[in-house]
């Protein structure tokens, strides 16, 4: 097993170096991976990365979900803002690549497995493969375009609309989180979900 498809993922990023099409180049940069590569099985939730702390570690969900939330200052609520399931790369691009404080809380869900390796682990990887710090890029752009689609959906989607698309980017997600979290995603009550699963019907 290729570390639970963080490979299959990872290569599939573009643009994609040429050396980085290499089979042989492609198997000893995976075998100095394994070797940094950390594996962890969380059977309860906890907090990843704290607000206000520089984040010293990359994730990759093999297995379950991962959340990063901040909390609601006007509300005093806590804000989910973003949900991680399986073969997705978590972390904080800005606080991890930039060495800066996050603005955002990183928990992981019971029942989650992840691959995870630290800042300085993946610049020896750097300096080892030079061609393999577009990944840097990569991943920070994904986080672009994922906030910016965020917003748009949290400006112009109603939020039955949101709770339906994300049912269908997290299959059965509604089993495994709960509907406090779900509902602060949506940017909504949690009575004011349970209204609309009430009156419409669960999809």
């Amino acid at each position: 097993m290729e570390k639970y498809g963080l490979y299959e993922v990872v290569f599939k990023m573009r643009p994609m170096p040429q050396r980085l099409t290499d089979r042989q180049y492609i198997n000893e940069l995976m075998a100095a991976l394994n070797q940094q590569l950390t594996i962890t099985d969380h059977r309860h939730r906890c907090l990843l990365l704290n607000e206000g702390h520089t984040s010293d570690y990359m994730y990759f969900v093999g297995k379950g979900i991962v959340r990063g939330f901040y909390f609601d200052e006007g509300t005093g609520r806590e804000q989910t803002s973003i949900l991680w399931n399986e073969q997705s790369i978590v972390c904080d691009p800005v606080s991890f690549f930039q060495r800066r404080a996050s603005d955002v809380n990183i928990e992981v869900m019971p029942g989650s497995l992840l691959l995870s390796i630290s800042y300085v682990q993946l610049q020896d990887i750097f300096k080892a493969f030079p061609e393999t710090e577009i990944f840097a890029r990569c991943i920070s752009l994904q986080y672009v375009f994922y906030y910016s689609e965020r917003a748009r959906q949290l400006a112009g989607v109603s939020p039955w609309d949101r709770y339906l698309h994300l049912l269908t980017t997290h299959p059965g997600i509604e089993l495994r989180i709960s509907k406090e979290i779900i509902a602060s995603y949506l940017n909504v009550t949690p009575q004011t979900l349970s209204k609309m699963v009430r009156q419409r019907g669960h999809p």
